[in-house]
C-alpha cells in the first residue's frame, strides 16, 4: 500500500470524520487509483428510495443482522431453507431462549453483536455539492458486524452494486431487493468500507474501498455520482490487518462508516429510549426482530455533570422490552403497563382470495406518555416483516375498532411474515413509511379492526376508562347538544351501533341474541377447568367472517395455538353438508389476560350457487391439552346464510353526544373551572386520549390544542360522539373573559354548538356526500390524520369567530328591545 495512502487510512479511522476522509480521498486521487461506477447512473431512485436518515442506517443495522445470522447457520453446517426464517435461525443459534439475548453457539461465541458509534461533526461543517444541509448537522456513522464478511470480487456484486441477487435464497436474510443499504449513501458525502470474510485462507488480509460523491464529468441529468476506489484490476484495494492496530477485534465482518451523515433529530446521545436517540428509533425500527445491537463510544449514553457515561449500551428491539415489561406486572402490580394480548392470527382476504395470514400483538399502559418510549405516538400501528418496521399506521384503526379511549396508550405490532409476496408488495413501501393506499391494505385494517374489536379483555380496558371519562362529562351540556342534534340529525346516515364483532351472529347461553358484551374476567389456573365458546350457534353470512368467541382459564404460552414447538390449544371445523366443506378457519386468537379468545370463520361467495337460506353445515371444535394429561373440549354449531343484502342507507334516530373538557399540566384548574362555569367536570390532559393525538398530530404543545372528537359506544352500546375541548385554549379563555355568567353561557353553548357540529359531520357520514368525497376521505385517514387535526385547528378559529359575532346580535337586539325612557 502506498505510504501516504496507508497514513490517511490511519488518520481516518483513528479520527472519523468529515475533514479526514476528504484527505483521504484527495490522496488516493493524488496516487492515480482507479475508480468504479457505482452501479448505473439512472440507478438513483433505488438509493434514495428510503426518504429518512434513520431508514438508511436501519437498512445497513440489517446486512450486519443478516450477516451474524448466516455467519452462524454456516458454522452450524445448517443449509439455507425457506423453514430457517430470521426468527427460527436466531432461536437455534445465536438468542436461544427467545429472549433476544445474544448467546452464539458453537465455535461462535466470541462473534460479537452488530453496532453502531457515533462521532459528533464540527457544527460549521457543510456538504460539499449540495446547496441544502440539513439544519440538525452532521455526524459520523459506523456500522460494523462480526459476521460473514465479504470477499474481494464478491464486493464488487454485491455491496459495491445495486439489485444485487445475492439474498433471493438466503431465507434468514431480511434484505431481498439488493439495494436497500445503499440508500445510507443518500445521506452522508462519503463511506469507507471494511471487511474481512470468516475463511482460513485470509487470516490477515482484508478489502476495503472508500465511496465518495462528486458530480458527473460531464453535462448529465443525474448531477452526482458515487463512485468508488479500485485497484488496477477493477477490485477493491486491500490491507493487513495486522498493519492497523486501530481495527484489531473489529474482524472477520464488516464495517462502514459514513462520513457528514445526516443526524436527522435522532443522532444524539442516549438519555433515554425516546424517539431522539438511537435506542429508542431503533428499537422502533427493529421492533420485533429476533436479535440485538449495541451502541459503542460517546453517544451510548448521557453522561450527567462529573459523571463518566456508560461506554456501549445494548438494545433490544421494543416488543421484546415490552414482553420483559409484562413479565415484571406479573410480579409487581405498579407496573405501568396493563395488558398484553397474546399473538391473534388472521388470514388475509381480498376479493374472496387468501393471500397468507398475519399475527397481530397488543399492548397497552395506564398512561399514554408511555408509549413514547416504544414507537412514534402518530403511529402506534406498527407493521414488521421478519421483524423489522416496513410501514406505521396512524390510531385510526383502533379507534375505528371501538376502542377510542385506549387508543391513544396503545401499541399495535402487525407481523406480516405469513402473508404471501404478492400481498407484501401492493402493502409495503420503498420507502418503509406508511402503507401503500388500496384493497390491500384496507383488507388488512378492517381484519385487523375486528381482531382488535373482538378482544375481551380489550374492550374491558375501554369500558373502565369510558365510565371513569363519563363521570367527569358535562352532563346538562352533553344533553343540550344532543338535543340540538336532534334537530339537525335527518341528514345524518346510521351508524354502527352494533359494531365490529358486536353483532355475531349466533345465540348466547341464554338464548338471546348477542350484542353488547358485559366482560368478567376468568381467573386463570393451571391445570385450566373451564372451555367454552360464548355462543352456541355462530352463523357465517357467505363471502364474510366472523369470530367465534370463546373463554377459558388456561394462559398461553403454556396453552397455545401458536406455541413454536409444543401447541397445546387446537381448532377443528367438521362439516355435516356439503357446502360445510367450503368453511375455512381462518384465524385464532390466543387467550388473552382475561381469559378471552376467538376463532374466525370464513365463508367464500360462489356467484355460480349462492347460498339461498340459512342451514347449519358443521361443527367448530376447541380442544385444550391440559398439563395433567385431561383433555378440555368445546363445540359450537356453525351456520351459514346469504350475503347481505346492500339496502339504502338507514338514518339513525339517537346519537347522543358527551362533552369534557380537559386541563392541560401547569394550567390553573380551578380559575378555569370557574371561567367555563364546570367547575367539578374537567379532566386533566394526561388522562385524555383524543387531544393528546392531536397534539402529537401537529406537534403541538398540549395548551395549543383545541378539541377533537370520535364515534364511540356508550356501555349500553349506544352510538356516542364524544368530545374533549381544551379549556385552557387562549382563544376560547379570551372569549369568555370580562363576560357576565350570562354571556359566558351563551358564548360556550355556541362555540361548543359548531364543534359538535364539525366533529359529527366527520364522524357520521351524510348523504350528501358524493361516493368520490367519501373514498378521498378514507383514503386521507388511511394515509395521515394530520389533515383532519389541522381542519379541527382551523374550524376552532372559525367558531370562535361565530360565538362572538351571534353574541354581538343578540346584544344588539336587547338593546332595540328596551323601552325608551321618556
Amino acid at each position: 500500500m502506498n505510504a501516504n495512502v496507508e497514513q490517511a487510512l490511519k488518520k481516518l479511522i483513528s479520527k472519523p470524520l468529515l475533514a479526514s476522509a476528504r484527505e483521504l480521498e484527495a490522496v488516493l486521487k493524488d496516487a492515480g487509483m482507479s475508480m468504479q461506477l457505482l452501479g448505473r447512473a439512472n440507478q438513483k431512485a433505488a438509493m434514495d428510495a428510503v426518504a429518512v436518515s434513520d431508514r438508511g442506517i436501519t437498512e445497513r443495522l440489517a446486512n450486519a443482522f443478516d450477516a451474524s445470522l448466516t455467519a452462524a447457520r454456516i458454522n452450524a453446517g445448517v443449509s439455507s431453507t425457506r423453514a430457517l426464517t430470521p426468527r427460527e435461525c436466531a432461536r437455534r443459534f445465536v438468542c436461544t431462549d427467545d429472549s433476544c439475548d445474544w448467546n452464539p453457539q458453537s465455535e461462535l461465541t466470541s462473534m460479537d453483536m452488530p453496532s453502531l458509534q457515533f462521532w459528533e461533526e464540527n457544527a460549521d461543517e457543510k456538504l460539499r455539492f449540495r446547496k441544502y444541509n440539513p439544519k440538525d448537522g452532521l455526524a459520523t456513522v459506523l456500522v460494523s458486524d462480526q459476521g460473514t464478511g465479504i470477499d474481494k470480487q464478491e464486493m464488487v456484486q454485491t455491496i459495491l452494486a445495486l439489485n444485487s441477487d445475492s439474498k433471493l435464497k438466503v431465507w434468514e436474510a431480511i434484505g431481498q431487493f439488493g439495494h436497500g443499504g445503499s440508500s445510507a449513501l443518500s445521506f452522508c458525502e462519503s463511506a469507507l468500507i471494511i471487511t474481512q470474510p470468516r475463511s482460513p485462507t485470509t487470516p490477515n488480509e482484508a478489502y476495503w474501498t472508500l465511496v465518495i460523491s462528486e458530480p458527473e464529468d460531464e453535462e448529465s441529468k443525474q448531477g452526482l455520482v458515487r463512485r468508488w476506489f479500485s485497484d488496477s484490476n477493477g477490485l477493491p484495494l486491500e490491507l493487513s490487518i495486522t498493519d492497523f492496530p486501530e481495527l484489531q477485534g473489529m474482524f472477520p465482518g464488516t464495517s462502514i462508516w459514513h462520513f457528514g451523515y445526516h443526524r436527522g433529530g435522532w443522532i444524539n446521545p442516549i438519555a433515554g429510549a425516546g424517539q431522539n436517540t438511537p435506542w429508542g428509533r431503533m428499537g422502533r425500527m427493529f421492533f420485533s426482530y429476533p436479535l440485538p445491537f449495541k451502541v459503542k463510544g460517546e453517544f451510548a449514553s448521557k453522561a450527567k455533570e462529573g459523571e463518566i457515561g456508560r461506554e456501549e449500551r445494548p438494545i433490544k428491539g421494543a416488543f421484546f422490552r415490552l414482553l420483559e415489561r409484562w413479565k415484571r406486572k406479573q410480579k409487581d402490580d405498579t407496573e405501568n403497563l396493563v395488558y398484553y394480548s397474546a399473538e391473534k392470527s388472521q388470514t388475509l382476504i381480498v376479493d374472496g382470495d387468501s393471500f397468507g395470514t398475519f399475527s397481530a400483538f397488543v399492548f397497552v399502559f395506564e398512561k399514554k406518555d408511555s408509549v413514547k418510549s416504544y414507537v412514534d405516538a402518530r403511529h402506534p400501528v406498527v407493521l414488521t416483516l421478519n421483524g423489522q418496521n416496513h410501514g406505521e399506521m396512524t390510531s385510526t384503526v383502533i379507534i375505528d375498532a371501538n376502542l377510542p379511549e385506549i387508543s391513544a396508550s396503545c401499541i399495535v405490532e402487525v407481523r406480516l411474515d405469513g402473508l404471501e409476496d404478492e400481498a407484501l408488495r401492493n402493502i409495503i413501501t420503498n420507502s418503509r413509511d406508511l402503507p401503500k393506499p388500496g384493497d390491500f391494505t384496507r383488507a388488512l385494517q378492517e381484519s385487523l379492526r375486528d381482531l382488535l374489536d373482538s378482544d375481551e379483555g380489550l374492550r374491558k380496558l375501554e369500558q373502565e376508562r369510558q365510565l371513569s371519562k363519563a363521570r367527569k362529562s358535562s352532563g346538562d351540556l352533553s344533553d343540550s347538544m344532543s338535543r340540538f342534534l336532534s334537530s339537525i340529525r335527518s341528514d345524518a346516515l346510521a351508524a354502527s351501533t352494533l359494531g365490529p364483532g358486536d353483532n355475531a351472529p349466533g345465540k348466547g347461553k341464554d338464548g338471546a341474541k348477542t350484542g353488547t358484551r358485559r366482560i368478567t374476567e376468568i381467573p386463570p389456573n393451571d391445570p385450566p377447568q373451564i372451555l367454552e365458546f360464548l355462543e352456541d350457534i355462530a352463523v357465517i353470512p357467505e363471502g364474510t367472517a366472523i369470530n367465534v368467541r370463546f373463554k377459558s382459564d388456561a394462559r398461553p404460552p403454556k396453552y397455545s395455538f401458536h406455541h413454536k414447538e409444543h401447541p397445546r390449544l387446537f381448532a377443528n371445523f367438521v362439516a355435516s353438508t356439503e357446502l360445510g366443506n367450503r368453511v375455512r378457519i381462518t384465524g385464532k386468537a390466543e387467550i388473552s389476560s382475561f381469559g378471552y379468545g376467538h376463532v374466525s370463520l370464513y365463508y367464500p361467495e360462489n356467484p355460480m350457487n349462492p347460498v339461498s337460506s340459512q342451514e347449519l353445515v358443521g361443527t367448530l371444535t376447541l380442544t385444550l391439552q391440559s398439563a395433567d394429561g385431561n383433555l378440555l373440549k368445546a363445540a359450537a354449531e356453525i351456520g351459514i346464510e346469504p350475503k347481505p343484502v346492500e339496502r339504502k342507507r338507514k338514518r339513525k334516530s339517537e346519537v347522543k353526544t358527551r362533552i369534557v373538557f380537559v386541563v392541560p399540566d401547569g394550567c390553573n384548574y380551578d380559575e378555569l373551572g370557574e371561567l367555563l362555569m364546570v367547575e367539578n367536570e374537567m379532566l386533566p390532559f394526561s388522562d385524555c386520549s383524543m387531544l393528546s393525538r392531536y397534539s402529537d398530530l401537529l406537534e403541538l404543545d398540549p395548551a395549543e390544542t383545541s378539541y377533537w372528537g370520535e364515534k364511540n359506544r356508550d356501555e349500553n352500546g349506544e352510538d356516542l360522539l364524544d368530545v374533549e375541548i381544551n379549556a385552557a385554549n387562549k382563544d376560547l379563555c379570551d372569549l369568555l373573559k370580562n363576560r357576565t355568567a350570562t354571556e359566558r353561557t351563551l358564548l360556550k353553548t355556541k362555540y361548543v354548538r359548531d364543534v359538535v357540529l364539525d366533529c359529527y359531520q366527520h364522524r357520521f357520514q351524510l348523504d350528501e356526500l358524493p361516493d368520490s368525497i367519501l373514498s378521498l376521505r378514507s383514503e386521507q385517514t388511511e394515509n395521515d390524520d394530520r389533515y383532519r387535526a389541522a381542519e379541527v385547528h382551523l374550524n376552532h378559529s372559525k367558531a370562535i369567530q361565530i360565538a362572538r359575532a351571534e353574541l354581538k346580535q343578540v346584544v344588539a337586539s336587547a338593546s332595540l328591545a328596551m323601552p325608551v325612557e321618556s
